[in-house]
């Protein structure tokens, strides 16, 4: 990411700071654009994943209080099956869904402290391109002190 960022900010160099300043902020967007791209998918499965064991754990519910009617004979085993089939569904949900969350709590830190890298890579570039300092490489040196 930080390297497609200094590309983007050295080809526009020939173009002034400004220009390389605006392909700076195109870069950086693209690149977090890409990062987060698949991020969307993990979030919204940990959000939804204990709601399809929800729903599961309600059809179970109603299963068991369906064979507890049809079949009074049988009252404790006919409630005990439809309760299984709930459990097993509500664990299923948490089984997707916490590992999907801890996923994309994880890949979300990467993106912003990347982005936090871009920042820093970006200015050094920028600052090695202002026009009126040395050209003997103190700028790169001073900026890179800084970071």
């Amino acid at each position: 990411m930080e390297a497609a960022v200094a590309r983007a900010c050295l080809t526009g160099a020939a173009d002034g700071v400004a220009a390389a300043e605006e392909r700076k902020a195109a870069a950086v967007e693209r690149e977090r654009a890409r990062y987060e791209q698949r991020l969307a998918f993990l979030g919204t499965l940990g959000n939804n994943a204990p709601f399809v064991g929800l729903f599961g754990t309600v059809r179970g519910i109603i299963r068991a209080f369906h064979d507890l009617a049809g079949s009074a004979l049988q009252g404790t085993q006919a409630v005990m099956a439809g309760i299984a089939e709930a459990l097993v569904a509500t664990a299923v949900g948490l089984m997707v869904a916490i590992p999907a969350v801890i996923a994309f709590n994880y890949f979300q830190a990467k993106v912003r402290k990347t982005s936090g890298k871009i920042d820093a890579v970006a200015q050094m570039v920028l600052a090695s391109l202002t026009p009126g300092e040395s050209t003997t490489g103190e700028t790169a040196v001073r900026a890179e002190a800084k970071g």
